[in-house]
């Protein structure tokens, strides 16, 4: 009987929160810190992302630059995850199924070789965050 009474006694003291006061709480500001690199910290927001985005693009195409690859003018859209710690991974890869997966395991490698970001922080919270983003990507140079 005592450990009833004390189940349901802490039960009642739990915050009850809505499920759409969690996502408004989660959703992305222009408060928070997207992913960066450390060259990239001294730059404004738009301009940190443009730094980014092709610190990226330079890593890649330098680890890519000796692989050989079909002629393809294809854009393809790599879908890049940044965890908690500043790694990269490849969530995806559009279109799907037009590379054969020789060559998905090659650009896969290419973006789990990029050097370690600064993790994205959810400012509300003051917590690093995975986060997600798309880059356009192109194997072959026009």
């Amino acid at each position: 009987l005592l450990f009833v009474i004390i189940l349901t006694s802490c039960d009642s003291n739990f915050l009850k929160v809505s499920q759409s006061e969690i996502e408004s709480a989660s959703s992305w500001t222009v408060y928070d810190q997207p992913p960066s690199f450390p060259e990239c910290e001294n730059f404004e927001t738009d301009n940190q992302l443009t730094c980014f985005r092709n610190k990226i693009e330079m890593e890649m195409n330098g680890f890519l630059g000796d692989k050989v690859f079909p002629v393809d003018t294809t854009e393809y859209i790599l879908i890049l995850k940044i965890d908690t710690v500043g790694n990269f991974s490849l969530s995806n890869l559009l279109p799907k199924d037009k590379l054969d997966k020789k060559l998905v395991l090659i650009i896969q490698e290419a973006v789990e070789k990029l050097p370690n970001a600064l993790p994205a922080i959810k400012t509300n919270v003051g917590e690093f965050v995975e986060v997600k983003f798309s880059l356009p990507f192109k194997l072959n140079h026009e």
